[in-house]
């Protein structure tokens, strides 16, 4: 068997950002891989960020899968350390299944992950068609103070139900590095399923941080260290 290299900086980062954020959450994360030297790219999701314009329930699962491994085809990415917080680990699934040889590792930051029978659970309550931000904390301590949070909820868009009732698990191979990066806070129990179910899989690795769901915004540095360590340590697709 041929040996893969080890990667090169820069590596080839792209971050999926949760339901009802856009982009702009994983600014803090970004900017810190950026610094060291990393090539990151994040996408607005259709209906999201700077395309809130286009949300609605006609939104689905595969409309988003479609925006990243356009992101991906786009800004000629490969060897690819795919990211997904929240709701983007369904999205992440998919697109590895669409372009697994750009991708050369995956993280799940307090995700959806595909470990369980059934594919988990749901987060939110749904209202003709779309789901409206509830449940997580989001004040001003956790994202640099009140003027950074008007800006940041004034941004937030209700998400597409349908975006969370299609199925997206996948089984991901044994030899596909992946990282769960799980929030210890009480408001992310949500996600203890799936961190449950990533403990007992020898094929998983499960870094902690003491925080709430939203870690990008409360803990860049710790998510940003834990996505690098990932990016070193992986060999080439």
């Amino acid at each position: 068997m041929t040996e893969r290299p080890h990667p090169v900086l820069p590596r080839d980062i792209v971050l999926v950002h949760g339901a009802w954020f856009g982009a702009d959450s994983w600014a803090g994360v970004a900017e810190r891989l950026c610094a060291r030297g990393h090539r990151v790219v994040a996408p607005d999701l259709t209906g999201h960020g700077t395309r809130a314009a286009e949300s609605g329930p006609h939104i689905t699962l595969d409309d988003h899968v479609r925006d990243v491994v356009d992101a991906i085809y786009a800004n000629d990415l490969h060897d690819v350390v795919l990211v997904g917080h929240s709701y983007g680990g369904r999205v992440i699934t998919r697109v590895w299944a669409e372009v697994p040889d750009r991708i050369a590792a995956m993280v799940y930051v307090d995700a959806h992950a595909p470990v369980l029978d059934g594919g988990g659970t749901t987060v939110g309550t749904p209202a003709h068609g779309m789901v409206a931000f509830d449940g997580f904390r989001l004040d001003a301590d956790m994202v640099g103070g009140e003027e950074e949070l008007a800006r940041i909820r004034a941004g937030l868009v209700e998400h597409s139900l349908a975006t969370t009732t299609a199925p997206w698990h996948v089984d991901l191979p044994a030899d596909v590095p992946t990282v769960y990066v799980r929030a210890t806070g009480p408001d992310a129990a949500p996600f203890e399923i799936y961190a449950a179910a990533v403990r007992a899989r020898p094929d998983w690795r499960i870094i902690e941080v003491d925080g709430p769901h939203l870690l990008v915004f409360s803990h860049p540095d710790e998510v940003a260290a834990a996505i690098h360590s990932v990016a070193l340590t992986t060999r080439s697709v």
